[in-house]
C-alpha cells in the first residue's frame, strides 16, 4: 500500500544518505594532517595533497549537483512504485560509492581504472536520475497532482547523461586527458540553448 508517509520516508532516507556521503568526503582530508603535530609546513602539506583537495572539491560539487537534480525530480512526485524505489536505491549506491571513488582518484591519479571508477560512478548516478525522469514521463500516475509535465525535461536529462558517458570514454581512452574530460559537462547548456533557438 502506497501512502504519503511511505513517500516521505523514502525521500527522507535518500536525503540522509546524501548528507552522510557528502560528509564522508572530508575524512581523508583529516588524515593528511600529521599525527605527531606540525612537523611539515602547512603550505608544503597543502601542495603535496593538492590532488586530494581537488578531488574533494569536485566530488562535493558533483554530489551537491546530483542532489539538486534529484530534489527537483522528487518535488514532482506524488506516488511511487517498486521500479521507482529501486532506481532511487541504485542512485544512493552511486552517492555512497563516490567518497571511495574520490579517494581512488586522489591516490591512483591517472590510472585508467581509477579514472573509470571515478567518472563511471558519476555516470551511473546521472543514469539513475535520467531513469527517474523517464519514470515520470512513462508513468504519469507517479507525478504529483498539479505538477507540470513539461518540467520533466527528459531531453536535458538524456543530454547530461550522454555527456557523462562521453567524458567516461574520453577519460579512460586518453589517460593524459583523464579527469579533465569532465569539462565536457559544460557542453549541455550551450547545446540546449542552441536547440531551443532552432525550435523557435
Amino acid at each position: 500500500m502506497r501512502t504519503d508517509r511511505g513517500l516521505d520516508r523514502l525521500i527522507t532516507f535518500l536525503d540522509a544518505v546524501v548528507a552522510i556521503a557528502i560528509t564522508l568526503l572530508v575524512l581523508p582530508l583529516v588524515d593528511v594532517i600529521p599525527e605527531e603535530g606540525a612537523t611539515v609546513e602547512l603550505g608544503d602539506l597543502l601542495a603535496e595533497e593538492a590532488s586530494r583537495f581537488g578531488a574533494f572539491a569536485l566530488s562535493f560539487a558533483v554530489i551537491a549537483q546530483q542532489w539538486l537534480v534529484h530534489h527537483r525530480i522528487v518535488e514532482r512526485v506524488g506516488s511511487y512504485d517498486m521500479p521507482f524505489v529501486l532506481a532511487n536505491l541504485v542512485w544512493t549506491l552511486t552517492i555512497v560509492l563516490l567518497p571511495f571513488a574520490t579517494e581512488v582518484a586522489a591516490v591512483y591519479g591517472s590510472s585508467r581504472l581509477a579514472i573509470g571508477i571515478y567518472i563511471g560512478t558519476m555516470t551511473l548516478s546521472s543514469t539513475c536520475l535520467t531513469l527517474l525522469t523517464l519514470s515520470l514521463v512513462r508513468r504519469p500516475y507517479l507525478r504529483r497532482s498539479g505538477a507540470d509535465p513539461a518540467e520533466d525535461d527528459l531531453p536535458s536529462a538524456l543530454l547530461t547523461t550522454g555527456t557523462f558517458v562521453l567524458a567516461l570514454v574520453v577519460g579512460v581512452a586518453v589517460p593524459a586527458v583523464g579527469y579533465l574530460a569532465l569539462l565536457l559537462l559544460f557542453l549541455p547548456d550551450p547545446v540546449r540553448r542552441l536547440l531551443a533557438r532552432r525550435a523557435r
